[in-house]
């Protein structure tokens, strides 16, 4: 099963090409803080130096972490998990708990990519014991929570469970207030199924994007494309497209916030296509692709749902090539997504 990565964002910074100058930090607003020196990351802030001047900035506010070092220091590691976690044992007892943390956290999305769960589960555990205060602990829980939400229903429980211990610690421990607001958001995608209507879910989503406007703009779009998600199933059309709209032009948004727009203006669209109106299924399909080619680091639960729309879209358009864009998308999320609930729908033909 592909690596799920919720937030993806300390491990997909770490295995990319290091900058050529010093370390890079992407904040949560879009700004990027470059050629700088990180000096510490733990789960409150994270230290950094530049022109002899020294910094910090609260980790919730943390998109994006991209360590210099890391492809030298991880080179025997970078495709072998294995490795991956004996490198970062090492740095534990070199007390270098800065670069180990990154090691924890790139080791366990490899054995969630090799469909080793209890593998990662365990890197991510022992990250925990070894680096009690590391700055990536948020990833615990996002790469636990994200990968029981990609069965779907089936594990909505263990996601519960996950998102319900990230809340206790971000409170209990005294964590920045946007790291809460995110265990928040866990704790009401994973409990939908429990509530008596969507007015109910839409409302406790309503509460997530409201605190997380001051605290987290990641989060607060996630919170929007999910609230417009419920808001199209429930034939508020117009509403969903706003938000979508809103999400898929401005500059700042995060990858799995412009794909789910992407989606579900796609989704839009192909549910407005008829026989006399097969060009709004062409436009549909186009946008399913955007997903693949221009938001290539969001979710994989997205990628997958995104091909198998694709699929359809391209069935109800019928244009020329058709069946061919119908053959390739099948083929690469049944290579990519084996374990999907969408490439389970497309072998069903459902």
């Amino acid at each position: 099963m592909k690596s799920r990565l919720l937030a993806a964002s300390f491990l997909v910074s770490c295995i990319c090409p290091a900058v050529a100058q010093g370390d890079t930090v992407e904040l949560t607003n879009g700004t990027k803080l470059a050629g700088i020196k990180v000096v510490s990351f733990d789960v409150r802030q994270l230290r950094y130096s530049k022109g002899g001047g020294n910094e910090s900035v609260a980790t919730d506010q943390i998109q994006r972490v991209e360590l210099g070092k890391f492809r030298d220091v991880y080179a025997r590691g970078l495709r072998d998990p294995d490795m991956m976690l004996t490198l970062a044992r090492e740095k534990v007892a070199e007390k270098d708990l800065l670069m180990a943390q990154f090691g924890f956290v790139g080791a366990a999305a490899q054995f969630f990519d090799g469909d080793k769960a209890s593998a990662a589960v365990g890197a991510l555990d022992e990250l925990q014991k070894s680096c009690p205060e590391a700055g990536v602990l948020p990833e615990v829980f996002r790469q636990k929570f994200e990968y029981y939400m990609g069965f779907g229903g089936k594990k909505a429980s263990d996601a519960a469970a996950v998102a319900k211990k990230y809340k206790d610690e971000a409170i209990g421990g005294a964590w920045p207030s946007g790291l809460g607001v995110e265990a928040e958001f866990f704790q009401v995608l994973a409990e939908r199924g429990s509530a008596k209507n969507p007015k109910e879910f839409q409302g406790r989503l309503q509460a997530v994007v409201a605190a997380a406007g001051g605290t987290n703009p990641t989060v607060q779009n996630r919170a929007n494309i999910q609230l417009a998600n419920s808001l199209r199933e429930e034939k508020d059309v117009e509403g969903a497209r706003k938000v979508y709209d809103d999400l898929s032009t401005r500059d700042g948004v995060d990858a799995s916030s412009r794909a789910g727009a992407f989606l579900g203006l796609g989704q839009i669209l192909l549910d407005e296509a008829t026989p006399e109106k097969k060009d709004l299924a062409k436009q549909s399909l186009l946008l399913f692709l955007r997903v693949r080619l221009e938001t290539k680091d969001a979710w994989p639960s997205l990628q997958a749902e995104a091909l198998y729309h694709a699929i359809l879209a391209a069935n109800k358009w019928r244009g020329p090539e058709y069946q061919l864009i119908m053959g390739r998308c099948r083929g690469v999320l049944m290579a990519d997504f084996p374990e999907s609930e969408w490439t389970k729908r497309a072998k069903q033909g459902t």
